[in-house]
C-alpha cells in the first residue's frame, strides 16, 4: 500500500510535467515551416555520420554538413526552415537540415571532462587503424561519433549497435574497480562515494545520454544500498532509475534509447534467468546467447515500430561477439592508461587489442554485408506500424514472465 502511494504521488508529478512539456512543444509548432532563427548552446554529444553531422540544440534536432565540427556546450547561431515529424498524436520532433550557422562561442566549463574525453579517443586512433579505433571508442567510452559510415551501417543492419553505446557493463567496471582498489584503504562508505563520483565523471565522458545515466543511477544506488546495509533488488533498481529519468525529463518516453535501453535491461533481468536453463547448456558462448535472446526479446517490437528494420540474424551474430566485449573493454582501458603514461611506448598494446576488434569487425561486416541478414517493412503500409500490437504484445509477454517466475 505505501509503494502505491508513492507511485501515485510520483506518476500525478508526471503527468503534470508531461503536460507542461507539451504545452512547450506545440509553442514551438506554431513555427514548422517557417524560417526561423535559433541562438543556443549544442545539448548533446555531435554524432558525425559520412558527410554530415547531428546534434540537439535544445529542443530542436539540427542535422549539418560534416565541418566545421562543433562540440557539446557551444554556442551557435543558425537559421533555417524549421521542420516538423509527427511522432504521436500531441507529440513533435522538431529539425533545422543543413541551416545557416554561425559559432559564437566554444564551450569552456567543465571542459576538462571532454578535454580528457578527446584525450582517450586520441590514443585509441594512434594506435590503431579504422574501423578498430573508433569500435573501441565507442565500446569504452561510448563514442558514436567517429564511425565509418558504411560500418555504422552493418552495426544498424546486424542489430549490433548496443554495442557502441556505453550501458551497465560498463558502469559496472568503473565503480566496481574503484571500489576495489579503494576498499582496502579507505572506509568501504568512502570508497563507495567515490565510486559513484567516478561514475557521474564517466557518465558525462560518455555524453549523457539515457543509456548510460540510466545505467549510473542503477549502479550508484546498488552499491549505495550496500553500504546502508539493504539488499539490491535489480527491478526495483530499474523502476527507480527510470522513475527519477521520467520526473526530471518526461519527453524521454519518445526517446528510443531510453526505451531500449530500459526494455532491454527488464529483459536480462526477467527473461535471461528463464533462458539460462536451456542456453547455459551450450559450452562458452551459453549465457551470452540466453542473455541476447532475452535482450531480443523484449527490445525487437520497439526496433520495428521505430526504424521499421529488425535483423533475421541478430542473436547469431551477438552471441559470436559479445565475448569479446569484456577483453576488448579491459585492453582499452589498459591503453588509455598507458598511452596517457607512456605516450607512443603504448604502442604494444594496441597491438594486443588490435586482434578481438579485428575478429569484431570481421564478424559484423561479413553479415553486414549479406543482403537477407535484415528485413524491412513499411510502417506506414503495415500494421506493424500500429502501437495497438505492441501493447498486447508486452501484456502478453508480461503474464508469461509472471506464470514462469
Amino acid at each position: 500500500m505505501r509503494g502505491f502511494k508513492w507511485f501515485l504521488i510520483w506518476f500525478v508529478v508526471f503527468l503534470v510535467r508531461f503536460w507542461f512539456e507539451v504545452q512547450e512543444k506545440q509553442k514551438i509548432a506554431k513555427f514548422a515551416g517557417d524560417e526561423v532563427r535559433l541562438t543556443g548552446r549544442i545539448s548533446s554529444v555531435p554524432i558525425l555520420q559520412g558527410t554530415r553531422q547531428n546534434f540537439d540544440l535544445g529542443r530542436v534536432k539540427v542535422v549539418t554538413e560534416r565541418f566545421p565540427e562543433y562540440h557539446y556546450g557551444d554556442r551557435l547561431r543558425l537559421s533555417g526552415t524549421l521542420e516538423e515529424k509527427v511522432l504521436t498524436p500531441g507529440y513533435s520532433r522538431f529539425s533545422l537540415v543543413y541551416p545557416s550557422v554561425s559559432k559564437i562561442e566554444t564551450y569552456s566549463t567543465n571542459s576538462w571532462v571532454f578535454r580528457l574525453r578527446s584525450k582517450l579517443e586520441g590514443i585509441f586512433r594512434r594506435n590503431l587503424p579504422e574501423p578498430e579505433a573508433s569500435l573501441l571508442s565507442g565500446i569504452v567510452l561510448g563514442i558514436k561519433s567517429s564511425l565509418p559510415y558504411d560500418f555504422w551501417q552493418a552495426l544498424r543492419k546486424t542489430s549490433t549497435l548496443h554495442i557502441v553505446v556505453a550501458s551497465g557493463y560498463n558502469v559496472t567496471v568503473v565503480i566496481g574497480t574503484v571500489i576495489k582498489y579503494l576498499a582496502g584503504l579507505i572506509k568501504r562508505s568512502w570508497a563507495v562515494g567515490l565510486g559513484v563520483a567516478a561514475v557521474v565523471v564517466y557518465t558525462l565522458m560518455a555524453g549523457g545520454e539515457p543509456a548510460i545515466v540510466r545505467a549510473a543511477i542503477m549502479g550508484s544506488l546498488a552499491y549505495l544500498g550496500q553500504v546502508l546495509g539493504r539488499k539490491s533488488d535489480g527491478v526495483r533498481l530499474l523502476l527507480a532509475a527510470a522513475g527519477v529519468m521520467l520526473w526530471v525529463e518526461p519527453s524521454l518516453v519518445y526517446d528510443v534509447g531510453f526505451r531500449l535501453s530500459v526494455a532491454a535491461t527488464a529483459g536480462l533481468l526477467l527473461i535471461a534467468p528463464l533462458l539460462g536453463k536451456v542456453f547455459d547448456r551450450v559450452a562458452l558462448i551459453g549465457k551470452d546467447l540466453s542473455e541476447t535472446t532475452a535482450a531480443q526479446i523484449a527490445v525487437w517490437p520497439i526496433l520495428l515500430t521505430t526504424f521499421g528494420q529488425v535483423s533475421a540474424f541478430s542473436i547469431l551474430i551477438n552471441g559470436l561477439i559479445l565475448w569479446l566485449v569484456p577483453m576488448i573493454m579491459v585492453l582499452g582501458a589498459v591503453l588509455a592508461g598507458a598511452g596517457l603514461v607512456l605516450g607512443p611506448w603504448a604502442a604494444p598494446i594496441g597491438w594486443l587489442a588490435y586482434g578481438p576488434l579485428h575478429l569484431m569487425v570481421g564478424v559484423i561486416s561479413w553479415f553486414g554485408g549479406l543482403s537477407f541478414v535484415s528485413w524491412t517493412v513499411d510502417l506506414k503500409a503495415s500494421v506493424i506500424g500500429s502501437f495497438t500490437w505492441v501493447f498486447l504484445y508486452y501484456l502478453v509477454l508480461g503474464v508469461v514472465i509472471w506464470r514462469k517466475r
